[in-house]
């Protein structure tokens, strides 16, 4: 035993250290000697002359080695699953999965020791024999770098290359053919075995070999090159596997088959010869093919994956600020997630995905003129359970993105839809929590109303002007003027009816709802950086601002949740390598919106969603919902639908695609995307209204979506004493 030796198990792993005590002193001395001796008998130079000198540079090389060895975790590929186990991709730096040793095959294990090191289990962790008959070998060569080398010393180059991190200079150092890269290997060899067992080394060095063609480690070769798992492997598999750590690069089977039917009979001689394998088993494993078929691609990273955007968002969340647990910049975030074994376990419900994708993907094409984007949380707890949108591809190819539609800009988004009326909850909102009666708070209005030269309320006790034109029409035949409360204005989107409200308690009222609930803008456009930026404008209420379909939907979740807000999470679990739990971003749900308020937004757009322009989405399963349509007729042209339950929302928006160039070369006045080309239905265009285009994508998503779920209900909206 070494003196002075010291293991702990951190988060970078193994700590060895070695001390220079006499006998470890000693060993390495005559090691050394050996080593210089042979070497200058082979090259025929007197001894005299060179031994003190060989002696005084193995001295001097053994003082000069360090004293620590810090074995990092093996490279990990992080793998994330969707919410019903199933994985969706994978990251890494180096395609790897660790496994135990008991789930690697004997015929593996047999096969790495015989071509490798065949006396492993009866040499220490220096093989004096080993390095006298590799030094005899190389002296026509004039190095010592081939052969020699026990598997517990090739164990430390591999660590030694794996801390370079990509370091060229340092991994050619960590290769280098010389006698101190051999006594610094055979040093750190002597300390870990004193500090790990035999298997254990083995078990490490089967998971850090590289097996080529970017597979790392057994397990991770096992499957791309045979769809095995490492536990799983013949005697032939082995042996090929086996044979290609020597030169990975030129010797796997998909880019060299002959090369590595050679290395395998190589390995299977040495099987025979060493570890006294039956010549027919030999022979029965030297003459099976590699079947190419069962190579398995090695996806890395989001692309190319089932939900590509979905992964995208998701990664996203793991490498930014909210993640510091991972790191202290996005840099050490990223490195963790690519290196760390991370297991990944996220809110999206495939099948619900998969019907929201299926429904977005039947009306509109990722090659027409319009996006389609649909977004569906849980209102208690903030899960995403779908994200899809009608470019579901990653990519720069035709009818691919490199946006994902739903979010942020900084999470991957892109700049924002207007959702037309769906604002005008936000006015009802601040309206109730002023003391308005839904039923009782009303306006006569005109079909046409110019609102200039008005005075509107601001944000304190404070009243502007609008100095300027600005001009509403309502557009519901029948229902375009006339006398009208919140519920009846909000039935029938009366537009002059919502400016006039928003008028008496304010624009900013109207936003700060709308900030409470959890809407965001996608990224900051012109002069306007946040929501705050419309407090001062009247056409707040009529959908002003460019925001995020994800976020609408919370935001209408917030009413289902009587005012509490909780924030879209996407990741549901988070656990090390180890099993154990990393904390993932909270949905930090808080009461934002009074409760009684809450409830009577949901009374207004309960009674929209039975009764009024959304009724012909409503889904008479016993379970309450409301909804607000909402459509833009500008060179944004859109058309919105936002409905929710006491449990789930979901926000859908079919917009003009500002990019395409059927947009751009429409004339302006004329872009509207209720009767662009949609590839899909034959050419046919959309229909007019929000409840029967983006409404019509809303309602079987959202069948979907409360199948199987508990019959829940609003609570009933008692109005407060003193409203009026």
């Amino acid at each position: 035993m070494l003196e002075g030796l010291e293991t702990s198990r951190t988060l970078d792993g193994v700590s060895v250290k070695t001390s220079g005590s006499k006998p470890y002193s000693l060993l390495m001395f005559v090691v050394v000697s050996i080593l210089a001796g042979v070497l200058v008998a082979g090259l025929g130079v007197p001894f005299a002359a060179l031994a003190a000198g060989a002696t005084r540079a193995g001295a001097a090389a053994l003082r000069d080695v360090p004293a620590d060895l810090a074995v990092p975790e093996q490279h990990e590929a992080s793998t994330m699953y969707l919410s019903d186990g199933s994985v969706l991709a994978t990251f890494f730096d180096e395609n790897r999965q660790y496994v135990p040793l008991d789930r690697i095959s004997a015929e593996m294990q047999a096969a790495q020791i015989a071509i490798e090191d065949h006396r492993f289990y009866d040499h220490g962790a220096v093989d004096l024999q080993s390095i006298v008959r590799a030094a005899l070998g190389n002296l026509a060569g004039g190095g010592i770098s081939g052969g020699g080398s026990t598997l517990t010393q090739q164990y430390v180059k591999q660590v030694r290359m794996q801390m370079c991190n990509g370091d060229t200079v340092c991994e050619q150092e960590a290769q280098a053919p010389n006698l101190s890269r051999k006594i610094l290997e055979m040093r750190y060899a002597i300390a870990l075995e004193n500090s790990l067992t035999k298997d254990e080394i083995l078990e490490r060095y089967l998971n850090i070999a590289y097996y080529g063609d970017g597979a790392y480690g057994v397990q991770a070769a096992a499957r791309h090159y045979f769809n095995e798992d490492a536990s799983e492997l013949s005697v032939a598999q082995a042996a090929m596997l086996a044979g290609l750590v020597q030169n990975p690069s030129q010797s796997d089977p998909v880019n060299y088959p002959d090369a590595a039917f050679a290395r395998r009979q190589t390995v299977l001689d040495a099987q025979v010869r060493y570890q006294g394998m039956a010549q027919e088993v030999a022979d029965e494993a030297a003459i099976e093919e590699f079947d190419a078929s069962q190579v398995q691609t090695m996806g890395n990273g989001c692309m190319g994956t089932r939900y590509p955007f979905i992964c995208d968002y998701a990664s996203r969340v793991l490498i930014s600020d909210e993640m510091s647990v991972l790191g202290d910049t996005w840099e050490a975030r990223r490195d963790v997630l690519n290196r760390a074994g991370l297991e990944i376990t996220l809110t999206i419900d495939p099948v619900l995905q998969d019907t929201a994708q299926n429904v977005i993907s039947s009306v509109v094409g990722p090659e027409d003129a319009a996006i389609a984007v649909a977004d569906t949380v849980e209102t208690t707890t903030g899960r995403i359970l779908a994200m899809a949108q009608s470019r579901p591809s990653m990519g720069d190819g035709p009818g691919e993105t490199a946006w994902n539609y739903s979010v942020r800009y900084d999470m991957g988004g892109a700049d924002g839809y207007l959702f037309g009326s769906t604002f005008k909850p936000w006015t009802a909102a601040a309206a109730i929590q002023q003391g308005h009666f839904p039923d009782t708070t009303s306006y006569t209005v005109q079909k046409t109303q110019n609102w200039r030269g008005q005075w509107f309320q601001g944000c304190d006790d404070d009243k502007f002007l609008l100095s300027s034109d600005y001009q509403t029409t309502n557009a519901v035949a029948g229902q375009d003027k006339g006398t009208f409360n919140m519920v009846t204005g909000m039935m029938w989107s009366v537009n002059n009816y919502w400016v006039a409200l928003e008028r008496d308690v304010g624009p900013c009222a109207a936003v700060d709802m709308a900030e409470r609930a959890g809407v965001e803008l996608s990224q900051p456009i012109g002069n306007e950086q946040s929501l705050e930026d419309f407090n001062y404008i009247p056409s707040f209420t009529l959908g002003a601002a460019k925001v995020t379909p994800l976020s609408m939907a919370v935001g209408y979740g917030t009413f289902g949740n009587r005012g509490v807000r909780c924030n879209p999470i996407i990741i549901e679990s988070l656990y090390d390598r180890w099993g154990n739990e990393i904390p993932a971003p909270s949905a930090d749900c808080q009461q934002t919106i009074d409760p009684n308020v809450a409830d009577g937004v949901n009374y207004v757009l309960n009674r929209t969603h039975t009764s009024g322009l959304s009724s012909s989405t409503y889904i008479p399963n016993g379970i309450d919902q409301a909804s607000k349509t909402g459509t833009s007729d500008n060179s944004a042209s859109s058309s919105a639908f936002v409905g929710y339950t006491p449990d789930i929302s979901t926000a859908v928006v079919v917009a003009g695609d500002n990019t395409s160039a059927l947009w751009q070369n429409t004339p302006e006045q004329s872009r509207d995307v209720t009767r662009i080309p949609l590839t899909p239905l034959g050419g046919r265009g959309l229909y007019a209204n929000g409840r029967t285009d983006a409404g019509g994508l809303w309602k079987p998503i959202m069948q979907q979506a409360m199948e199987g779920m508990p019959q829940s209900k609003f609570t009933r909206w008692v109005p407060p004493a003193g409203t009026r």
